[in-house]
Parts: structure tokens; sequence; C-alpha cells
């Protein structure tokens, strides 16, 4: 506002309640444009305000007078401009605030995975964090949660490629399996998938989609609607509805039966762990670990010894059996994550000399059958393998070695058909092995092996199960 273009008198004439219709519509321009008008007219009626407070009545006679007299009609007047300027203040104010609400900064998007869950956004894993605007997450084992806000919770079962729109809200899902929760009075946001805008009103509701244009939309709560633009239609679907197509055809519409949307992160059970944490020299035979059954030694040339937090198999070819805590004969998917920390071996002086040497780590059937391993041989300078048993087919040699201290976790999936090997204490650390399963059987146990000069030391051994129900 510039100060000689008369907006500080109208404002005035405003509070005196002289102004007439022409100005007071120029006035209201001036303000809804204007932000120093806003702040002058404001601070002019909360001056004016003051003053009438202070000045205008004197004293209890003057009041009790202009009581029994009646309010002049010029006051009358003014009294009624400055409530209705109040009004108009108010009205501005909330013009003025409307589109900041409208258009308010979306919170961060936070994510978190179950524990065989493998995935990265914009092409680099994290074990928990932010989801950024206009960045790609790609899940491609098990099952991730995304924070939309407090009131938007998307469960996202891997695998899938979700794009995180820059107004950090909406997405778009190229493909995967995604179920929303929405809370009633939750901020609007759409998702897009497979050529179609699906917006909820405040709803539970499983999107599914794949890169060649199919999708499905199931609704369990609430109303979502559908739009597929104006060639392929518009529907409102409600609670116990589902709408799909095939390859960008026509839309079905279909109650839902049947619903295999992931809604919560999968539970976990550890079935065996120790630490080796006893006081030296403990003999491994017939040991309880932390998590499981007592170790058996099915062969060693001389007393396997434990603790002090190490399992050394240094001194003699052997083979140790861990078997698992019982967990049932579920029916339904499990996930196996084999996660140990690696020491150097006492005995390393003739890990160069002896190449026949071997270290390995196997899963095992409860039947005695090994499904999968990690092993390394000392001609190929001790560095880990995967291993899957039933075909005998084993993965590129990895640059990490027995030898030393390292994490390392193995992540078996018999429904998927797949075994990977991560170097670090989770399947979210690098991914550096991969080998297709053969075999579809649950482990019971887990075997220790090492032979002709190779020697295997041990921090830590879990195994854990992760329940898809």
């Amino acid at each position: 506002m510039k100060p000689d273009d008369g907006t500080e008198d109208l404002i005035h004439a405003l509070l005196d309640g002289t102004i007439g219709k022409d100005d007071f519509a120029r006035l209201e321009k001036v303000l809804l444009e204007d932000p120093e008008a806003r702040r002058n007219y404001f601070a002019l009626m909360s001056t004016d305000q003051m003053l009438v407070d202070n000045y205008e009545l004197p004293d209890h006679l003057a009041m009790h007078s202009q009581l029994a007299a009646g309010m002049e009609p010029p006051r009358r007047a003014r009294s009624w401009w400055i409530w209705g300027g109040t009004a108009a203040a108010i009205f501005i104010a909330l013009l003025t605030a409307l589109p900041l609400m409208l258009h308010r900064e979306a919170p961060p998007v936070t994510v978190s995975g179950s524990a065989d869950s493998y995935f990265l956004i914009d092409g680099v894993t994290v074990n928990e964090g932010n989801w950024g605007k206009k960045q790609r997450l790609e899940v491609r084992d098990g099952v991730v949660v995304a924070q939309l806000g407090p009131e938007i919770t998307a469960c996202i079962d891997g695998p899938a490629s979700i794009y995180l729109d820059e107004n950090g809200r909406d997405l778009d899902l190229r493909r995967g399996r995604v179920y929303f929760r929405v809370a009633t009075g939750a901020p609007k946001f759409k998702v897009l998938a497979a050529g179609a805008t699906i917006r909820h009103i405040g709803t539970e509701f499983g999107v599914r989609a794949s890169e060649g244009g199919s999708c499905e939309v199931h609704v369990t709560e609430g109303i979502v609607e559908v739009d597929r633009g104006h060639q392929k239609g518009k529907w409102t679907l409600k609670a116990g509805d589902s709408a799909s197509w095939l390859n960008r055809g026509n839309t079905r519409l279909d109650p839902v039966t049947v619903t295999d949307f992931r809604k919560d992160l999968p539970g976990e059970t550890m079935v065996f762990e120790d630490d080796f944490s006893e006081s030296p020299d403990t003999q491994l035979k017939g040991k309880r670990p932390d998590t499981g059954n007592p170790w058996e030694v099915k062969s060693e040339k001389q007393p396997t010894l434990v603790g002090g937090g190490k399992l050394d198999t240094s001194g003699g070819a052997r083979i140790l059996e861990a078997p698992f805590l019982p967990d049932g004969s579920p029916n339904h998917r499990q996930v196996v994550l084999m996660s140990f920390s690696t020491r150097q071996p006492s005995w390393i002086w003739d890990k160069q000399t002896r190449l026949g040497g071997i270290e390995k780590i196997a899963l095992k059937a409860a039947d005695g059958t090994l499904i999968c391993s990690v092993q390394a041989r000392a001609s190929e300078g001790h560095r880990w393998r995967l291993r899957d048993e039933g075909r005998g087919l084993e993965s590129d040699l990895t640059g990490v070695s027995a030898l030393q201290e390292n994490e390392l976790t193995v992540r078996y999936d018999a429904l998927a058909g797949k075994i990977t090997l991560h170097a670090g204490t989770s399947t979210q650390s690098e991914l550096i092995a991969e080998v297709p399963a053969s075999m579809r059987a649950m482990p019971a146990s887990l075997v220790i092996w090492n032979d002709d000069g190779g020697d295997l030391a041990l921090k830590r051994l879990s195994v854990k199960i992760v329940d898809y129900p």
C-alpha cells in the first residue's frame, strides 16, 4: 500500500461509520489484495477500540445518562460499523488463511519394513526413515508400512514400485499391492494406478496394479471413487465393492469375496539364538542356547568348547547341529532369516596351505535334507557363496571372507522360490548374492560343518521365522 493512495482515509471512514458504498467496495478490494493495508486496518481498528474503551465513558454518571437517553443515532451507526469492521476483518483473515490451510505442507512420510523386508528409496537401501517427495519406493521383498501423516497408513506388499508426488500425499502405483487405512477427516489424496485416479472418502481400501495396465480396487470400509477418464468412465465404490480391469480393458464391478491385501506387518518368532556368552571352555554338546533346543554334536575329533562370546571350530573337522524351537505346522507362508557374526579363528596359520578346507552353515529340514547353505572354500580364498542344496546351484563368489569379522544374513523364502544373502545384520543390508530356491521344505535346525583345515569362528547365531498368515 502506498502512503498517498487514500486507503488510510478509507479505513478511518469505515471506523467512523461515514464510508460510502462505493468507497467500501474499493477498500474491500484493497484489503483482499494488499497485506500492508490489512496490517494498517487491524492496527487502526485496535487503536480506535482502545480509545472507545478508555475515554468514551469516563464515569458511571455518564453511563447512566447515556443509557437513560438512549444511544445517539450517529453512535449507533458507528457501533454498527465497528462490529461490521470486526466481522470484515475476520472474514478477510479467513480468506487470507484459507489458501495456506489448503496448501499446508504435508508431514514427512516415514517408512519401516518387516524383519524380512528389502526395500530401496531412489535406489538406496534404508532401515527406517523418510520417503521424500518425487522419490521412488521399491519394495523387493517383505512388507513396508508408509505413514503418510498421522491419519493415513499404507501397507505395501512387495514386490512393488510406487512414487510419492511432489505434494507429499498423492501416490503413483506402478506395480504391487497396497492397502490403505484412512481416518475420517484425513487430508485428501489420490492414487494413480493403471491409468485411473482413485480417491478416498475416509475409508479402507486396497489397490493392486501391474505394469501391463491391469488393476484391482477392493473397498472394505467407506467410499472410494475410481475415475478412468471420459472414455472408460467413473465409479463410486462402497464397502464390499471391487473394480478391476485387464490390460487397460473395460471395468468389471464385483462384490469383494476374498481379499489378499496385507494390512499389517507380518509377525516374527525367534526359533534359535546363541551368543556363546557362557564361561570359557564350556562344552557345546548338550548346551542350551539362549533360544532353541540343546546343541547336538554329530561329529568331532576333540570336544568342541565355547564361551567368552565365541564358538571356534579350530582344531579338527566337526559337524554341529542346532535344533530350533518347534513352530507347529503352519499352513501359511513363512520366511526364514538366519543371521550370524564371524571372527578370525584361532587356527589361522594353515589356511593358505590346506586348499581343501571348507566352512559351511546350512538350513536342514526335519527329514534330514539340507535346504540351502552359505559356504566358503579355501581354494577360493575362504570367501562365501550362497548355495541351493536341492539343485546344487551356487551364486557368484562374494567378497566377504569367512575368516574375518563380518555380519551376514540369509533370507530363505520357500513360497517365492528365492534365497538371498545380505552383508549385515538384516535383510536391509547390502544384497551380495541370490539364487533360486528349489525346495519348499521349512528348516527344523541348522548345521555347522568344517573340514580339511577349514575353520569357522562365530560370535553369534540366530534364526527367525517371519509369518505371513
